[in-house]
Order: C-alpha cells, then structure tokens, then sequence
C-alpha cells in the first residue's frame, strides 16, 4: 500500500535568530524520498507541496509556532495554486528563486498585496535579482558558507540602496555570525550557536561549580535540608527558583517563600530538569533569548516523546529521556569535552553511555535527534530502521507538539 505523503516526508527546521540571540522564526524543510514505486505524485515538488499544506492545516503548526515566522521555500507552481492560500499570510515567508519571469513576479504582487512576505536567496558573486523582485521582498537571504568574506561583503555593498532585511544563511559558528553583524546583517540561520566550542582545561566559573554541586546532591537523592543548604549558599539561584515554583504554570493557590517547599512541590525529577537547563544559561537569559538553551529543552522533550511512543511503559528510560537530550549539548554550554562533563556530573549509566557514544535505547533516539537536526535524511532512515516502530510521520507529529510544548514552558 502506499504510504501518504506526510509518512515519506522529513519536516526539518532551522532556527532563524535576530541580533539578540532571540529565534524570530524558523525555515521549515521539507524533505522527499520519494519514487515511482513509492508514491502516486506528478512530482516530489507537488507532493512536497501537499505536505507543506498538511502541516499547516492539519499538522496544526500554525499554532504550534505561535507567534514565531514559518520561512518556506515554494516553486512558481506552488504559488499558481489556490493551495498556497492555505498558509496563513501574517506568519508564512515564501521563499522564492531569485529567477523570476514576469508572472512569477506577477503572482508574488498579488500575494503580497494579500499580506504575504517574500525573502529571495542571493548567492555572493552572482548578479542581483531583478529590481522588481528585490522591492517586493522583506528579505534577503545571504548564502555565506561557501564564499569568502569579500565576496559576501561586496553583495552587501550592492543592496545598501534596498531597504531589506538582510539575512545569513548557513552560518557554522558564533564567530561567523558576529561577523555578518558587523557587515549589516539582521538575521542569522543555522545551528551555528549549538557548535561546541571546547576549550581544553577550562576551569569552570564559581557559579557554574557551586550549581554543578547542587545537580550532582539532586541526582544522589540526598536529603532536602542538604539540597536546601546549598541553595542557601546561592542567593540568585534561590530567587530563581521561588520565580519558577510560583510561576502561573504551577497554578498554586497561594506563594511559595521556603526552599524546602519549593524544592517538595516542584518534585525532584522537574527539579533535576531545570537544574540541567540553568547550566545553558550562563550570565543571563532566558527560553526565549538563549537558543542553546531552548534547543536542549528542545531536543530533550522531542526524545521524551519517541521514548513514548517506542517503548510505552518503559518509566525508566522514560525519566532519564530528557536529560540525554540535554546533556547532549552540554559541551557547548560549558565549552569543554564531554569526557569532562561526565566527570563533573553525576549521570546513571543509561545517561552516560546514551551520551558517551550513543549506547543502549537512549543512545539510538540521541543519533536520530541529532541527524534530524541536521537534515541527514540517510541518517535518519537507517536509524530509524534499527530503532523500529518509528517512522518520519512520527518524527514530524513529535517535533510539531515540541513546538507546541515549548511555547507554554516558563524557564
């Protein structure tokens, strides 16, 4: 029988990130496998344009993104179609060739006249897009990985007559993307900002240790009056922790003024989470300005959920999901190997070795997450295979109650 579309598509997504640090939005990728043996479609672009569709109408990704931009590429037929009248036009930016003929630019017109933004990709080195083209866009997307700096500054120089939003994309590390902000640009897509950059020997600031002891006594199921001394000696911690116990999520009736009650009413497990999330926060910030940090919660919350589905029941794997995905990226948040980091936190051996080198249950959704992040189709199949019962449908299914899930979670 053959597979419906949205079961041989890979929805990936790349986080858009303004001058703050701040994801506005994310471009979403659409990704086919599809053959003649495999699907009944005129083409992979038709059937990607279904799918595109589908997750918006049904997939319900509108709502899931909130108040987040959609960037997403379309192809002239894409846009000749009723279909794409289906995206909703105040949270959709159509991404089109920079090759327009003249009813392309047409139809662009009378889409933007209905609300819809464009972004068109320039090239470095490659002439400009039609003026008519450049004035119908809000922005402009720099490809700035497989040129040199020159290059990408000297396209810059060509649109300083445009008033565009300029944005870079496939930026690989946070040195790149402070770069691009001194040439003009505005926005910056990639996972650029979840690179590791190690730093061997590195000794850890005090408020780094002194929150490292208090996950480590978390983690030994020590007894509450020691977890709450050692919160004592974190005054800053303290009040962080008081602003999430009586935060609205929690719905408590009246306000939490003890550690000892914030620790019991939060629970040790919710407890354990966000102490391992404080560890990407560094000197400040929040979900909504750290990228690393909304990434780990992110990644941790996408294997929860493949946990569920794969192993249903499984409450042990299910409890330490989370933190494999967060201590996946700890290494970028602490800048030093993970070698260092399993020797500083206290982990079970299901964690470690999910971590260390991709072992046991947790390990495998770890390598899947982490393909699916980087659009490694190949990657994600045969892992997918190995895992088995898993399939992309429910990859995307995952992701978009991630997305769902983050928007109503208070850091």
């Amino acid at each position: 029988m053959t597979p419906p579309p949205s079961e041989t598509i890979f929805l990936g997504r790349q986080p858009i990130l303004d001058t703050t640090r701040a994801i506005i939005g994310y471009e979403l990728l659409f990704r086919a496998r599809i053959d003649d043996e495999t699907a009944q479609f005129d083409s992979a672009a038709s059937a990607t344009a279904q799918v595109i569709c589908t997750a918006f109408t049904e997939f319900g990704i509108a709502a899931a993104l909130h108040d987040l931009k959609a960037f997403v590429n379309v192809d002239p037929s894409f846009l000749d179609s009723d279909a794409v009248e289906m995206l909703p036009a105040d949270q959709v930016v159509l991404e089109v060739a920079s090759q327009a003929n003249a009813g392309t630019l047409a139809r662009c017109l009378e889409l933007r006249m209905g609300g819809y933004e464009f972004a068109v990709g320039l090239d470095p080195g490659a002439p400009l897009p039609a003026a008519a083209l450049l004035d119908l866009c809000s922005y402009i997307k720099i490809d700035v990985a497989h040129a040199t700096p020159d290059l990408v500054a000297a396209a810059v120089a060509k649109l300083a007559g445009h008033a565009k939003k300029l944005l870079a994309a496939k930026v690989e590390t946070t040195e790149q993307a402070d770069w691009c902000a001194q040439q003009g640009f505005q926005y910056f897509q990639g996972y650029y900002f979840a690179r590791p950059l190690i730093e061997e020997g590195r000794k850890l600031d005090p408020t780094t240790q002194g929150l490292l002891r208090i996950v480590n006594l978390v983690a030994s199921d020590v007894e509450t009056r020691d977890i709450e001394s050692a919160f004592k000696g974190d005054p800053a911690l303290t009040m962080n922790l008081l602003r999430v116990v009586n935060s609205a999520a929690m719905g408590l009736r009246s306000p939490v003024g003890s550690i000892a009650q914030a620790i019991t009413l939060l629970g040790r497990r919710q407890l354990q989470r966000w102490l391992h999330l404080l560890l990407f926060r560094g000197s400040g910030g929040s979900l909504a300005t750290n990228p690393l940090m909304l990434h780990a919660a992110m990644r941790g919350r996408m294997i929860e959920l493949l946990v569920q589905r794969r192993y249903p029941g499984a409450r042990a794997l299910l409890d330490s999901a989370f933190i494999v995905g967060v201590m996946s990226l700890m290494p970028a948040a602490l800048r030093i190997p993970m070698r260092e980091v399993l020797q500083q936190i206290a982990l079970s051996p299901e964690v470690a070795e999910a971590v260390g080198d991709y072992g046991g249950p947790l390990g495998q959704l770890l390598l899947l997450i982490e393909y699916y992040d980087d659009n490694n189709i190949l990657g994600c199949e045969l892992t997918l295979e190995r895992i088995g019962e898993l399939n992309p449908h429910m990859l995307n299914i995952c992701l978009i109650e991630v997305l769902t899930w983050i928007q109503g979670l208070d850091a």
